[in-house]
């Protein structure tokens, strides 16, 4: 499973730390292939399975082309600012860049790392935003247009909110991103407390909160697709979405449950066309494509758990290449526990 994870993300090479398990040292229990015995043994056996199986269809699998539509925008200076300046004892920049992470990795969506100098935005239909909280004009205005021109942007509080200097903007929040994001607010808060949110929107039940901070956001044009349940914070939405030009901006003003989180995520990818059969598979299993250098697809169909997982092939024929064996399309597909198939399309 490790092996075939690594080559469906693009890797030519896997390779293992290390032959043989030490003898004494630091590493003496930093297991090897062979342990300390020196012998085959059932790791050996499997390692030998995989290269016999490498042998044969290593040539329909090496360097797979990937091309992921969703991206995650990294930004180093963000992550330093809001260490320098915490707004929670364990929430922050990484926490939330995991959430989002692990969300789309549970969802089945391919997912590119892209960083405030990258030039290549409008590859993309879906870029991510972990809080962007120190920010050119120029990196702001660059996502901006990434929506104007029919991108779909998620981001999240604090963005905009420093210039590039760490130096708070002189303008209401969240500065030049006001007019993409259609909303503005002044005031905002730590949360002692979670808070839910009105009427369970997500239908997230004990998950039906919001926790660590709340930014009090005042919309212009966005509309609020969730509000707080509090006496006092109620009026202000947690969550916005705004039409800006042919895209839309997915804003969110507090720290979201990761079930929230995922639903959220899920009606952004809807709204870029992105959500298909591989968003519905079997909650253990994990598929990830590419095209060969014959310019076929192929797709890898891993099952993470001790059950067997069946699910309904969706794509065009093909050969499952590990066993030899035809796939049709619609055709029924059981992984055995810990197993994997690797779908060569016809």
């Amino acid at each position: 499973m490790n092996v075939y994870s690594h080559i469906s993300s693009g890797a030519n090479m896997v390779a293992y730390w290390h032959w043989h398990s030490l003898h004494y040292g630091q590493e003496t229990y930093w297991k090897g292939v062979l342990s300390h015995d020196l012998e085959p043994n059932r790791a050996y056996r499997e390692v030998s399975r995989i290269a016999h199986e490498l042998q044969q269809v290593g040539p329909k699998l090496v360097d797979l082309k990937k091309k992921n539509q969703v991206a995650i925008l990294y930004s180093v200076d963000s992550y330093h600012g809001l260490q320098f300046m915490p707004f929670h004892d364990t929430v922050d920049y990484t926490y939330l860049l995991h959430q989002f992470y692990q969300v789309l990795y549970r969802q089945n969506v391919g997912v590119d790392f892209v960083f405030p100098q990258s030039a290549n935005f409008s590859d993309y239909q879906v870029i991510v935003v972990p809080p962007l909280y120190i920010a050119s004009n120029e990196l702001l205005e660059k996502l901006s247009t990434f929506v104007e021109k029919g991108g779909h942007l998620v981001l999240s509080l604090k963005s905009g909110f420093c210039d590039e200097y760490s130096t708070v903007r002189w303008t209401k929040a969240p500065g030049p991103l006001r007019k993409a994001v259609g909303f503005y607010y002044q005031e905002f808060t730590n949360l002692k407390q979670d808070i839910p949110l009105k009427g369970d929107p997500f239908q997230a039940g004990d998950r039906n909160r919001a926790s660590a901070w709340a930014e009090f956001i005042i919309p212009e044009n966005a509309k609020g697709l969730a509000y707080y349940d509090h006496p006092v914070f109620g009026k202000y939405p947690a969550i916005t979405r705004n039409q800006f030009g042919k895209g839309t901006v997915t804003y969110e003003g507090t720290v979201l449950s990761e079930t929230i989180q995922s639903q959220v995520m899920a009606d952004v990818l809807k709204l870029a066309g992105l959500f298909g059969p591989d968003q519905q598979l079997p909650s253990a299993v994990r598929v990830k494509s590419g095209l060969n250098t014959a310019g076929k697809s192929i797709r890898y169909y891993l099952n993470y758990s001790g059950l067997a997982q069946t699910f309904k092939y969706p794509y065009e024929a093909g050969t499952e290449l590990l066993q030899h064996k035809k796939i049709a399309r619609s055709a029924t597909v059981t992984l055995a526990p810990w197993d994997l198939a690797v779908i060569e399309e016809n």
